[in-house]
């Protein structure tokens, strides 16, 4: 069950929700998906709950989607907007709540997409990021509009063509994170982060995430993500059969 591999702690103001399936690098199914959407929405309805932190368990966060069991083909009038990686890396961005990611080890693919949806992105030494799409045969329009909040269109089409391993520094100069962590310690600094800002009044924090969504509606961010979905949609219907109805961002293959 998806529950046995998504586990949510609470830590005072902050909700912890952790990628629990380190033996396939913390890579997420469609079940897995939606479990994180709901526990990101149930913490966002807390009002007791001012920060929440993503990670995962066995010292990776997340190398990307589950690709390994194929789904049902869509059916007539699917859209990308529909599926489940999809809504969950929303979820995270349009959110009322602070979030934080916590990287260690990997973050691939739908991983990435996290990281770039979250408020906050702490990187630990020794964390590696990767976009492995276009190897599979396809840009990575599911990830792409949600990484140009923070990197430029062209870091982001730089790291999709090439495919290569960036390093903690190349993601800290892509601007793709916010702060650094010893190796070992990205979830231990996102939560000190999150309980430091819970001392700021809520209405400040609901002010500042207004203010981001305001700032990103305002570069375009969302007619972006609107217009990657379409594609997304292309994409999955000019493909015979697709992992959980759909292909997913990334792989746990590397």
């Amino acid at each position: 069950m998806a529950e046995d591999r998504v586990s949510i702690t609470r830590l005072g103001a902050v909700g912890v929700i952790r990628i629990e399936r380190p033996a396939q690098r913390n890579a997420i199914d469609a079940s897995m998906a939606a479990a994180i959407t709901a526990a990101v929405r149930d913490l966002d309805a807390d009002p007791a709950c001012t920060g929440i932190v993503l990670s995962g368990s066995g010292g990776n966060f997340c190398a990307g989607a589950d690709t390994s069991r194929s789904g049902p083909t869509p059916g007539p009038g699917w859209t990308y907007a529909e599926n489940a990686s999809e809504v969950m890396v929303r979820t995270v961005k349009t959110c009322g709540t602070l979030v934080a990611a916590a990287v260690e080890g990997w973050a691939v693919g739908l991983g990435l997409g996290l990281v770039g949806a979250a408020t906050y992105a702490v990187g630990a030494a020794g964390s590696r990021y990767r976009l492995p799409e276009a190897g599979l045969g396809f840009f990575p329009f599911g990830v792409a509009p949600f990484l140009v909040d923070r990197m430029s269109p062209a870091a982001v089409v730089d790291l999709a063509l090439s495919g290569r391993r960036a390093s903690l520094d190349d993601a800290l100069a892509a601007g793709l994170l916010t702060h650094t962590a010893a190796e070992g310690a990205a979830e231990d600094t996102a939560v000190a982060l999150l309980q430091e800002l819970a001392e700021v009044p809520a209405q400040v924090l609901a002010d500042a995430r207004a203010f981001l969504r305001t700032c990103s509606s305002a570069r375009g961010s969302e007619a972006v993500v609107d217009w990657c979905e379409q594609q997304m949609t292309r994409v999955v219907l000019s493909m015979d059969s697709a992992p959980a109805g759909a292909p997913q961002e990334g792989t746990a293959r590397r």
